[in-house]
């Protein structure tokens, strides 16, 4: 015997409102002045994120804007440990063994640049979850650096560089999960 269509229908609603009550909408973030704090407190790295991406006075941001200005920082400390890389290969006195993890360090750098331009172009089209991805291998690629020194048994010479952009990648990470739509 089936139960009467009131039951069905009294029983659908209770399951709609628990779902509602177990999984509540995020709050939207409005933009506005104080939208990069905002953004940096939903962060594994807050005081650093908001050390870091810094809007021009009266910049008018959204989360899209605040999340570029993030990725614009990783693209620079990027740059800086390219160069350190590039000098260290340059330098007579690194050990051979080291110059082949810095050449993949080298490597890991130019495709951590690629997926920042991946994850831009994603987010100019609205595609959040391609926009992550591409950050997550941006956060990869730092950290697999220093494996190849640590499998070699030899110092990790940039470790100092890939902790930091790592924790940069995170923030992006972080930004784009707490923000984009």
């Amino acid at each position: 015997m089936r139960p009467p269509l009131a039951a069905g229908v009294l029983l659908v609603l209770v399951l709609v409102v628990a779902a509602a009550v177990v999984t509540p909408a995020p709050a939207p973030i409005a933009p506005g002045g104080d939208i990069v704090k905002t953004l940096c407190a939903k962060t594994e790295y807050p005081v650093e994120c908001e050390m870091t991406v810094l809007p021009k006075p009266g910049q008018k941001l959204d989360a899209a804007g605040v999340l570029r200005l993030a990725m614009d920082v990783v693209r620079a400390k990027l740059a800086d440990a390219r160069r350190a890389a590039d000098a260290l290969i340059a330098d007579p006195k690194t050990a051979r063994l080291a110059l082949s993890p810095l050449h993949a360090c080298v490597d890991l750098y130019d495709y951590s640049s690629d997926s920042l331009d991946q994850a831009d172009k994603a987010m100019a089209v609205g595609d959040k979850d391609t926009t992550v991805v591409r950050l997550n291998s941006v956060f990869t690629y730092v950290r697999t650096c220093d494996y190849g020194f640590e499998d070699l048994h030899v110092t990790p010479l940039l470790s100092k560089q890939d902790d930091e952009l790592a924790k940069l990648a995170a923030i992006c990470i972080d930004i784009a999960v707490a923000g984009l739509r």
